[in-house]
């Protein structure tokens, strides 16, 4: 198991990194280009409705993994059934971008035309079936394949706002540019996704199969609780920042985190690797793989955290130049919590691969309660930093909910076994 682990590990996580650069490179673009402001609305017109997409997912994207890496279903009952909730879902969330785009105008997308928002919107049934299919991959262990369609969103979204290296459009040509350039992005990924699939043989057109949608529902939505709760903490704080905040501090801090979260991948990228991985083992043999893979991951994460930790203020410095060096202690505070993303990786994958994603939506639901608390305490004095420092804490205590409940599970399993052993003897 080692050796394919390591590597569609290997293939995740770079992948990872090329998206993360691509990113970047957008995000440096668009810094340039209209400063700190334009930098904090590329990266809300790419949080929000990736933030809304997760919200309307239903888990399906978990229940995915399990039930294909199981060989539970068939894949083209699942894909069916995927499409149709995927646009269900999606045209619900359209309809409330389009009713809350008013308020969506007034928090987030400052002084921006009403239209260029109110198209943003497409992106929520597109990121949810894109999201969907790519969960399919994910489930046939196409690693190469589902990377593919993850990078090819952030390539395609960067791809558009370069032009604004070498031309300079009236400021309001500028923003709408910056405001879709994650639509287009978007709708490239979920095109690269179904040539794959269809590539495959899978056949996507929409058909609900009752049983199978009822059955992938009720397991997804114990680990879409804590999805919910990770996306919420990994992202209200820019939220809550940009609300209670200047435009000015949500663009040092999503340089901060832009930088921080170069090693969160490393984490993103096993937890993608064991999920229908641990699905096709035994409890017993994927315990064990998890041991094994929990004491060799964390050291890795450690060693990536320091070395980035130590060098984030000349990547900070030589990348967006000295009027971002407000986002280097914000950085160092947020790589403090990401040792912890050295746990997470391997026991989110192993939760959902056992069947028990609820446990994953407990250790979340720690790490939400400190980023609210924290966030609406302390952003209003402390801005971003007080961002920084709540994220850190939310961070750690998560991974030391996962510890907790992986120690605990592992005690009560042992438990009874041994009760069970005792009863065939006495018996």
């Amino acid at each position: 198991m080692t050796r394919p682990v390591a590597k569609n590990v290997s293939i995740t996580f770079a992948t990872s990194l090329l998206s993360s650069g691509a990113t970047a490179i957008g995000a440096l673009v668009v810094a340039n280009a209209l400063g700190a402001r334009g930098a904090g609305l590329f990266t809300l017109a790419r949080v929000v409705p990736t933030v809304v997409a997760s919200v309307l997912g239903a888990g399906i994207t978990i229940a995915n993994p399990y039930f294909i890496g199981g060989r539970r279903h068939s894949v083209q009952a699942i894909a069916e059934t995927n499409v149709l909730l995927g646009l269900a879902f999606g045209l619900v969330g359209l309809g409330a971008w389009i009713l809350g785009a008013p308020l969506l105008m007034t928090h987030f997308y400052r002084q921006v035309a009403a239209w260029p928002v109110l198209v943003l919107g497409a992106s929520v049934p597109i990121l949810l079936v894109r999201n969907y299919l790519n969960a399919i991959q994910q489930g046939l262990q196409a690693f190469t394949e589902a990377n593919l369609v993850l990078f090819v969103e952030d390539l395609a979204g960067t791809l558009v706002v370069l032009p604004l290296l070498w031309t300079s459009p009236p400021a309001g040509t500028t923003e709408r540019l910056v405001i879709l350039a994650p639509l287009v992005g978007a709708t490239v990924s979920l095109i690269v996704a179904v040539c794959d699939l269809t590539r495959r043989g899978i056949r996507l057109l929409p058909r609900l199969r009752w049983t199978l949608g009822v059955e992938m529902l009720r397991f997804g939505i114990k680990g879409y609780l804590a999805r919910l709760a990770n996306t919420l903490s990994w992202r209200l704080d820019m939220m809550i920042l940009s609300t209670l905040g200047s435009a000015e501090a949500v663009g040092y801090y999503a340089v901060a985190t832009k930088v921080a979260e170069t090693v969160r991948p490393l984490s993103g990228s096993l937890n993608f690797v064991l999920r229908p991985v641990f699905a096709s083992l035994p409890a017993g043999e994927a315990r064990t793989q998890g041991v094994r893979l929990l004491r060799s991951f964390f050291a890795v994460n450690l060693l990536a955290v320091a070395a980035l930790w130590l060098a984030c203020g000349i990547v900070v410095d030589r990348l967006f130049g000295a009027e971002f060096a407000a986002a280097i202690p914000a950085c160092r505070i947020l790589l403090v919590g990401l040792i912890g993303f050295g746990v997470d990786g391997v026991l989110n994958g192993f939760n959902v691969g056992i069947g028990r994603p609820e446990f994953n939506a407990y250790a979340a639901a720690v790490g939400l309660a400190i980023t609210l608390a924290g966030d609406l305490t302390l952003i209003t004095r402390y801005g971003l930093t007080g961002a920084a420092v709540t994220s850190a804490a939310a961070y750690t205590a998560k991974a030391l909910a996962l510890g907790a409940i992986f120690v605990f599970a592992a005690d009560r399993s042992r438990a009874d076994e041994q009760g069970i052993a005792v009863g065939r003897i006495a018996a």
